[in-house]
């Protein structure tokens, strides 16, 4: 479990991404809604530098000022080159030198102000969330603490103010690591609950309201760019008399073995998806007809090849395909659907186990490879 805390797993891609986003949405909010009334503070607690040494304050006042006018540069994107992150990690440094320095131009500040001088290590909790982040963010603090009280401070209370402030960053550091596990233990319900909400449960493919999305992107794309579009509808011949002859079971290994196949067969910008019963479609982006019907062919073909072993002994099945294109005469994604639903049903009519391309509804068979 603490492993896992300090050194947690990676998330997904996606999820990553979505978590580091989120969190740079959060620490821009941090930057330029919260940094300004901590800059305030900052430049108040010059209140608490009169009742240390009231001579000094003369000292102190342009210090806290300067560093906190400094700060305000990270305030809002655009003025520094620097993320949201990254920013926060700036304006923490600011506040943090100007902090250190005031102390040590008062009189014994360190003595009195070293509480405060740390506090600002917990914030660091907060707008990082990695370990190299983190060191980044309490280096040049801490830098700048140990050179100044080196000066200030006897050679005993250095080295206890240096073991109290180490002592901070590691508590800090185990808190920021327990937000960071409990933040990407999150991401990774939420990935499961969309995960869930857009994947057929039995296949692992998408479902068919995850493929409606996305085929009504990719036809937006397609008419705006000119791009080819393709779509392939498939289903098992005969799928009843395999629930009837082997089971229901059976009949779900057989599911399963198709969209093995598929997912297999289709590249990384295809769609694939179980539409229903024993219905698949694929959705495949910049693809042309003759590089549909070779990618229909070779899933048919695979499909012929594949074996289910069953108590009852082997299983095989075949599959029939209907292809449709994209073009500007289909307004919109149902349109589609319906010319490869028809070819698939022509496929079926026409004997079964072959593909059927929805313009012409003639079996065909492409060798091209895709």
């Amino acid at each position: 479990m603490l492993l896992d805390i300090l050194n947690p797993s990676p998330l997904p891609p996606d999820a990553e991404r979505r978590l580091r986003d989120k969190h740079e949405t959060l620490m821009a909010l941090l930057a330029s809604a919260v940094a300004p009334m901590l800059g305030a503070l900052v430049i108040l607690f010059v209140v608490w530098d009169y009742f240390v040494d009231p001579t000094r304050v003369a000292w102190t006042l342009p210090v806290r000022i300067a560093f906190v006018a400094l700060s305000a540069l990270g305030y809002r994107p655009g003025v520094l080159p620097l993320g949201a992150s990254a920013r926060c990690i700036y304006i923490h440094w600011m506040f943090s030198a100007a902090i250190i320095l005031s102390d040590f131009l008062l009189t014994d500040g360190f003595r009195y102000g070293l509480v405060g001088v740390v506090a600002g290590v917990f914030f660091v909790s907060l707008i990082t969330q990695t370990t190299r982040g983190f060191l980044l963010a309490v280096s040049a603090p801490f830098a700048l603490f140990v050179a100044c009280a080196a000066v200030d401070r006897p050679l005993p209370e250095l080295a206890n103010d240096i073991v109290f402030y180490l002592l901070a960053m590691a508590i800090a550091f185990v808190l920021m690591a327990m937000i960071r596990y409990l933040r990407r233990s999150e991401a990774l319900l939420e990935e499961e609950l969309m995960r869930q909400a857009t994947h057929d449960s039995l296949t692992g493919l998408l479902n068919r309201g995850r493929l409606n999305e996305l085929a009504a992107r990719e036809m937006a794309l397609a008419r705006r760019h000119g791009r080819p579009l393709a779509v392939l509808m498939l289903d098992i011949d005969r799928f009843k008399l395999v629930n009837d002859t082997y089971g229901h079971d059976v009949g779900d290994m057989v599911i399963r073995r198709l969209a093995d196949a598929c997912r297999e067969q289709m590249r990384t910008v295809d769609h694939v998806g179980r539409f229903g019963g024993e219905e698949f479609v694929c959705i495949l982006p910049e693809t042309d007809q003759s590089a549909a019907l070779a990618c229909a062919e070779r899933l048919r073909q695979v499909m012929e090849r594949q074996r289910v072993e069953s108590a009852r002994g082997e299983v095989r099945f075949t599959v029939s395909i209907g292809v449709a294109l994209y073009d500007s005469a289909h307004g919109d994604w149902d349109a589609l659907l319906k010319d490869a639903d028809t070819a698939l049903y022509r496929a079926k009519q026409s004997g079964r186990n072959r593909v059927m391309l929805a313009d012409d509804c003639l079996p065909v068979c492409a060798e091209a490879d895709r």
